[in-house]
């Protein structure tokens, strides 16, 4: 069988990714004291949507796999993500003493049990590519439910780690983000064959935007239940952005566009802080401060990081060191074995990966 490709995947990985680009501009801007407050409250609410549907899409991504044997299915999608993990922490380690990377201020270390500025997703979810072969057999309603339970047990100080062998923030993406991701890994088929529908996609769409909109409301006027709805309004985010995903894969020349983003998020991932640092350091140097100047340079520098990301990786490739995005052949190249491959699933082409 021919493999198939979700178009829709890789427009929903097209918004995810702009979304963090466009939050990590903010961010620099931001400790710029460059503030245009319209932008920084659209992107508080986006931010219930941004990253869980980026682990959404990565849990989706897995499952095409993840029926493998563990040890072919950790070969092809662990191995790149600890591969990038230390080569682009070493990359911004570099660019840290020339750039300011961190908008705190601190020095980027070379630490890959304690992840470097944005590298944090890649970090989760390398933990959640190594469980994978193990959730699986499990039952994801239940494996969600306990995860959901367990970031409300942190959220209310009643589960604590107080060693200093992980950050309290990264176990908090674990747990905050592991619903989404499992989400997608054990539901995709049903999620794929849902959205293939158009009039049901629509539908996901009126009604996840509307509930979306409720859940968000509800919070700002109810700060009590904030973590509950908040919680309850990434969920039904992450469906308004699939459906919204799947529309756009419909809509010709904007579809194209999303969906060429979508498929190369890695690359805009990795490479996009250094053209923010970058833009920041022309921005100072130039003196061009002010709330007027936020207006215009946000979605300036969000378009500026993201063709130069895919620009770097164009050059990279060009000077035969792909090795900076994904490991050498000689450590990629695995045959895979008949008995490695699951009939039980449909092929997806890697490429989505």
């Amino acid at each position: 069988m021919a493999a198939a490709r979700v178009e829709w995947l890789d427009a929903a990985k097209g918004i995810a990714i702009l979304l963090v680009v466009c939050h990590h501009s903010l961010l620099y801007l931001g400790f710029l004291d460059i503030r245009f407050f319209p932008y920084w409250e659209i992107n508080s609410v986006i931010a219930l949507i941004r990253m869980p549907l980026f682990f959404f899409c990565a849990g989706i991504t897995a499952s095409f796999a993840v029926h493998r044997r563990p040890r072919a299915f950790w070969h092809k999608r662990l191995l790149p993500m600890v591969w990038v993990l230390a080569i682009w922490t070493l990359i911004y380690l570099a660019a840290d003493q020339i750039l300011p990377m961190r908008r705190d201020g601190l020095p980027v270390r070379f630490d890959l049990l304690h992840p470097q500025m944005n590298l944090w997703f890649i970090w989760v979810l390398a933990i959640f590519t190594a469980l994978a072969p193990l959730l699986i057999r499990l039952n994801g309603l239940a494996m969600i439910a306990v995860f959901l339970v367990l970031a409300g047990l942190w959220h209310v100080g009643l589960l604590r780690y107080e060693g200093a062998l992980i950050y309290q923030k990264d176990i908090r993406a674990i747990l905050n983000n592991a619903p989404f991701y499992m989400a997608g890994l054990y539901f995709a088929p049903a999620v794929i064959a849902h959205l293939a529908d158009r009039r049901r996609a629509r539908l996901v769409l009126a009604g996840a935007g509307t509930v979306f909109a409720g859940l968000v409301l509800g919070a700002a006027m109810m700060p009590a239940t904030d973590e509950i709805l908040g919680k309850a309004a990434r969920f039904v985010g992450v469906a308004f952005g699939a459906a919204l995903a799947a529309e756009i894969a419909r809509m010709g020349p904007l579809s194209r566009a999303f969906r060429a983003i979508g498929s190369r998020s890695l690359e805009i991932f990795l490479g996009h802080q250094l053209f923010i640092a970058g833009a920041g350091v022309m921005i100072v140097a130039l003196g061009w401060p002010g709330v007027a100047t936020g207006i215009v340079l946000t979605p300036a520098i969000v378009l500026f990081a993201v063709a130069g990301s895919i620009l770097l990786k164009d050059a990279i490739s060009a000077a035969r060191m792909d090795f900076i995005y994904a490991p050498p052949r000689s450590l990629a190249h695995r045959p895979t074995r008949p008995s490695e491959r699951s009939p039980a699933r449909p092929q997806v082409r890697a490429a989505q990966g």
